[in-house]
């Protein structure tokens, strides 16, 4: 089961306007591409239409405490001098299957990265269905499925911390919480086992099984993704690339278009 991606061709309209085809197509999509014929503003473009979907949280993320400590986009962008520090964020390889902020009390439904510099090669970011991933589970290792149901994990980075189960339901639909990099050292053996398995069985039966949905993004080009319902990862790559990312939650629809 593939995950269906919802693209959208070339949007040059106002904002405004690519924020109502942008809501229009999450409400039944959990991705949305947005390709655009224009980049010399994407900036400001995405930090406005940021705002008309939602509630922006424009916030840059310490990448060693964690913290939201300013504002700004974070930059998700190749730094050779950064990357032993920081290797998802500053780094050039591939980047497992997760959700974004697993080690945060910070909620919000939707990420999105918005792309300036596309690698010469290489460093789609690529996405699997939350639902598919469960199917899996269920046919191939129910017992593991079931763990992860019913056992709390803790998720660490700085002096962020989160503990919860990794798999959980929310309006009769799977719902994540994980990051294989995050996974505390303070968590016992049965449990660092049980992240152990469900690392393996991510990286050997959804992504190289083929599972996985590409997305490369040019210039200007921007994914949003439902976080906690869509695993996502990166491929390695070559050559500069720089991605910013933003999160927000959704507004609700008006009583009369639920």
């Amino acid at each position: 089961m593939v995950l269906p991606v919802r693209f959208l061709a070339e949007i040059s309209e106002p904002p405004a306007g690519a924020a109502a085809a942008v809501c229009g197509a999450l409400a039944g999509h959990k991705v949305v591409v947005l390709r655009r014929t224009s980049v010399s503003d994407s900036d400001m473009f995405y930090r406005t239409l940021a705002g008309e979907i939602g509630e922006f949280h424009f916030r840059d993320e310490d990448p060693v405490t964690g913290g939201l400590d300013q504002p700004g986009w974070l930059d998700i962008r190749y730094r050779p001098d950064l990357a032993a520090r920081s290797p998802y964020r500053y780094g050039n390889g591939r980047m497992p299957l997760h959700i974004d902020g697993a080690y945060s009390d910070v909620e919000f439904d939707v990420f999105f990265l918005h792309c300036q510099t596309a690698a010469r090669f290489g460093g789609a970011t690529f996405v699997v269905d939350g639902t598919a991933v469960v199917d899996y589970l269920a046919v191939c290792d129910a017992e593991l499925l079931r763990s992860l149901l019913d056992t709390e994990v803790t998720f660490v980075k700085g002096e962020q911390s989160v503990t919860r189960e990794v798999i959980s339901y929310e309006g009769g639909e799977p719902v994540f919480n994980w990051s294989s990099t995050r996974i505390a050292p303070g968590n016992p053996t049965p449990v660092a086992h049980m992240c152990a398995r469900f690392t393996e069985f991510c990286e050997s039966q959804i992504v190289d099984g083929g599972l996985v949905t590409p997305i490369r993004l040019a210039p200007g080009d921007a994914v949003f993704v439902h976080n906690r319902k869509v695993l996502h990862g990166r491929h390695s790559f070559w050559g500069e690339r720089c991605m910013l990312k933003g999160v927000l939650n959704l507004r609700p629809a008006p009583a009369g278009r639920r």
